[in-house]
């Protein structure tokens, strides 16, 4: 069974129904004992990295998360379901503050920096680049240069290149977009609205 987990963050409708596209075997939920049965494990939803956090810490699903993980049992984060993967992120009204994410892949989640030439959110259809096929399971299938849907004003700083599966270019900054450590994988953009390429992510990750 693959958990979809319900943490009170938004904009899950079209990825449960491109789940459903590939199996019927899988919830979405709130329930700590439905993260402990679960096979798979998915973390999705749009918003911001510090009430990501307060919800899941609030919802005690921290450790049963990290225990998924420790039993190499498979975890895809999605957008902010990806930036909760790494170590922290400065994401917060609090100024200056930096929040702790779960801390399962190495790496930071900062903001674009602020040039006059950089819009922010970067919105809209964008490229993979240096995508490491021979590396990765999440992206079987997937070519350089597949557009993917992105929508984020932070991105991950930091990361460990053999952590990184798939990058991106926004304005000249190149970014991870993609990562793999072990069971924990993640896409920085939404792969339930890129089209076939993006269903194709998610079905490599049903079928793992």
């Amino acid at each position: 069974m693959i958990a979809v987990l319900d943490f009170g963050m938004g904009n899950i409708h079209s990825l449960l129904k491109a789940i459903s596209l590939h199996t019927e075997d899988f919830k979405f939920t709130d329930k700590i004992e439905d993260i402990q049965k679960a096979d798979k494990l998915i973390l999705p939803g749009d918003g911001h990295f510090d009430k990501a956090m307060e919800n899941l810490n609030q919802a005690g699903f921290v450790e049963p998360i990290k225990e998924h993980v420790k039993k190499e049992k498979p975890l895809f984060g999605v957008c902010i379901g990806y930036q909760v993967l790494f170590e922290d992120s400065d994401e917060t009204s609090k100024q200056g503050q930096v929040i702790q994410g779960l801390g399962l892949v190495r790496g930071k989640i900062r903001k674009f920096n602020g040039k006059p030439t950089i819009k922010v959110p970067h919105m809209g259809w964008n490229k993979l680049y240096e995508i490491k096929s021979k590396s990765t399971k999440l992206l079987r299938g997937i070519q350089n240069e597949s557009f993917m849907y992105f929508i984020h004003s932070y991105r991950p700083t930091g990361v460990d290149r053999l952590d990184s599966m798939a990058t991106c270019r926004y304005y000249g900054e190149s970014f991870t977009a993609v990562v793999e450590k072990g069971c924990v994988m993640g896409t920085q953009f939404h792969p339930e609205k890129s089209d076939k390429m993006g269903l194709q992510i998610l079905k490599n990750f049903i079928e793992l």
